[in-house]
């Protein structure tokens, strides 16, 4: 019987897949620090790969995560510049500024909306 061998470990690989899990968990809080740990997680995964053609397991999880958290945080970025831009151009610059001056114009946008849906009262 032969003993198991152990494969060597390649710390680029761990360092990839633990930067791109990280990323994932930024993205949604820090957009702008996912796109540093994803940034550096796709270089790991490269540099993981040595003097071969193949990266290891570990470093292409790490390197679709890390693309997968770069999108996310962008989009997430996206959508919040939208959001300012539209607030802006629907109540103000000022509005901004106040946090309870926003709630409450979000009600009033919110209840306004409501009021105009059509409920029932016609069959089919």
């Amino acid at each position: 019987m032969e003993p198991l061998q152990r494969t060597k470990q390649n710390p680029m690989a761990t360092a990839s897949f633990f930067l791109g899990v990280t990323a994932i968990g930024l993205s949604f809080l820090i957009p702008v620090y996912a796109l540093f740990c994803g940034s550096l997680s796709i270089l790991f995964a490269i540099l993981s790969r040595g003097s071969g053609f193949r990266m290891p397991d570990k470093a292409i999880a790490g390197f679709i995560a890390s693309a997968f958290a770069i999108v996310i945080a962008v989009l997430l970025s996206i959508a919040a510049l939208y959001m300012q831009q539209f607030l802006t151009q629907k109540f103000g610059a000022d509005i901004l500024d106040d946090p309870a001056a926003m709630q409450k114009m979000l009600n009033e946008l919110m209840q306004n909306y409501k009021d105009s849906l059509q409920t029932g009262g016609s069959g089919l």
